[in-house]
């Protein structure tokens, strides 16, 4: 381990020199390349569309308080590599904090799966966990045995594919409609605001204030164009995504693949114009609940934007709001006002340390398995043996 006062010189003593080279010479790049003027006048044009728009509003300093629910889960990174497939630990639950006290839960569950894309099983299979467990609060609520003002989520609401496509009926990610569905009805149901705090943001939304494809993700955009103590609602998922599908197949892909909306790529150009079409159906679809009724209100759900007062970057949240008793207004200045120093409300920071995970419970539970069995053939033995031993290091045994 590095000692606590180490700097820049330290480093350089235990890298080898073609790696420092190469490092030294992006650094100097990065630092010329600086940011563009370009993109200065866009920030500038795009506060000017904005504000022009009505959009932007300053967050209310005195927050409400509410009964809220954050749902987190969590997987140790990376997996345990074996012989007969990838296995890791998913863990997930909740910190509630009401009246002043906290409420906690957190389960989980062993994952072992034999396929070559396990990041989008897992990551698929912690969304729907987490959202099961919100429709689990929300029947608890529902029964008048818990109070629940508003569910917090870590990340978008929906699951991929939703909200641009269905998934395929009877296929694997069927019970993704279902999930969904459920939530949103019992959110309407029991008149529970949900809100997703996306942390992870590459979706360019912001470009149908242009008709144009920005070319920055909207987190960093909506950092440089609002101010601290600033928010705006860019609209709902019924305004936004069929607006978004246009720009995106008729500009975004169109510079990708062949330089520019205005090139000449006539193949490339109808390709995109039967996707678009495509997708614009894809998306009447789904809002229009022909799977699962709830799936309509995936239309309602609003897409805002905050940058909190303590100077952190924006903040992108979807906001599912079937509550007249609560506004958007109320919402985002609560979230605001529990925004801490990593840029996020503190309830997700304690939902996340609380369902964390030791890498090293890996190899506890993989020795479960071998010492819980009794007659182990060699065929199980083979199946949980380490695909690469070098690695070993990043999965050291717990003490049971």
């Amino acid at each position: 381990m590095l000692p606590s006062d180490y700097g820049p010189e330290d480093i350089e003593f235990w890298i080898e020199p073609p790696l420092l080279l190469s490092i030294q010479s992006d650094v100097r790049r990065l630092l010329d390349e600086g940011v563009d003027s370009q993109v200065l006048n866009l920030v500038r044009e795009l506060r000017r569309i904005i504000e022009g728009k009505g959009l932007i509003k300053g967050i209310n300093s005195s927050a409400r308080a509410f009964n809220a629910y954050a749902i987190d889960s969590s997987y140790p990174t990376p997996p345990l590599e074996l012989i007969g497939g990838v296995m890791t630990v998913l863990s997930y639950g909740y910190v509630g904090y009401l009246n002043g006290s906290y409420d906690r839960y957190m389960t989980g569950e062993v994952v072992f799966e034999d396929v070559g894309e396990f990041e989008r099983v897992i990551t698929r299979r912690a969304q729907v966990r987490e959202r099961e467990l919100a429709i689990k609060l929300l029947r608890e609520k529902a029964r008048g045995r818990k109070e629940v003002d508003l569910v917090i989520l870590d990340g978008e609401i929906p699951i991929h594919p939703l909200p641009y496509n269905l998934p395929v009926e009877g296929g694997v990610l069927a019970h993704v409609t279902k999930v969904i569905g459920d939530l949103l009805n019992l959110a309407v149901k029991t008149g529970t605001p949900i809100i997703g705090v996306v942390k992870r943001v590459r979706s360019r939304l912001l470009s149908v204030l242009t008709n144009e494809c920005l070319p920055m993700n909207d987190k960093l955009i909506a950092s440089l164009v609002l101010n601290n103590g600033e928010y705006m609602v860019l609209g709902n998922y019924g305004e936004v995504m069929p607006q978004w599908v246009r720009v995106n197949y008729g500009d975004c892909e169109l510079r990708k693949r062949c330089g520019g909306k205005n090139a000449s790529c006539s193949d490339i150009k109808e390709l995109m114009s039967r996707r678009l079409s495509e997708g614009l159906a894809n998306i009447e679809k789904v809002f229009s609940g022909s799977a699962h009724p709830g799936l309509s209100m995936l239309s309602r759900v609003q897409v805002v934007f905050y940058k909190p007062r303590n100077g952190a970057p924006a903040v992108k949240l979807e906001v599912f709001n079937p509550s007249d008793k609560v506004s958007i207004d109320e919402l985002v200045a609560y979230l605001e006002s529990q925004t801490t120093d990593t840029g996020y409300p503190f309830l997700l920071d304690r939902v996340d340390e609380y369902v964390r995970l030791d890498p090293r419970i890996l190899d506890y539970v993989r020795n479960l398995i071998i010492k819980g069995s009794k007659d182990l053939n060699p065929a199980l033995l083979t199946m949980l043996q380490l695909t690469n031993p070098q690695k070993a290091y990043l999965v050291r045994r717990l003490e049971a």
